[in-house]
């Protein structure tokens, strides 16, 4: 059995969205069209999954800093989990 978890999906010129994905590399990949790479949010215990064909120099800023779609996931004890209603709502605004 897939285990599910809500992310927020950012893609370029829309809206930062909510979607419950398959909790796996698989899912990750194909959402963001590459192999995957994170970096840490400026909220503790969220990570950005982007694609590394697009290598970050630094700790992404603002949206502007991350080249094509990226998802944003909670991860506890190295394991992704679902954000929280506070996380999205934060990270939603900072990633608009």
């Amino acid at each position: 059995m897939v285990k599910w978890i809500t992310v927020l999906v950012v893609e370029p010129g829309k809206a930062p969205d909510v979607r419950e994905l398959p909790n796996n590399l698989k899912a990750f990949e194909l959402t963001i069209r590459g192999y995957v790479e994170t970096v840490e949010t400026i909220r503790t215990g969220c990570l950005i999954v982007y694609d590394g064909n697009y290598p970050l120099s630094r700790k992404p800023i603002n949206r502007a800093d991350i080249e094509g779609t990226f998802i944003i996931i909670r991860v506890d004890h190295t394991e992704p989990v679902s954000l929280s209603e506070v996380d999205i709502a934060i990270l939603s605004e900072v990633y608009k």
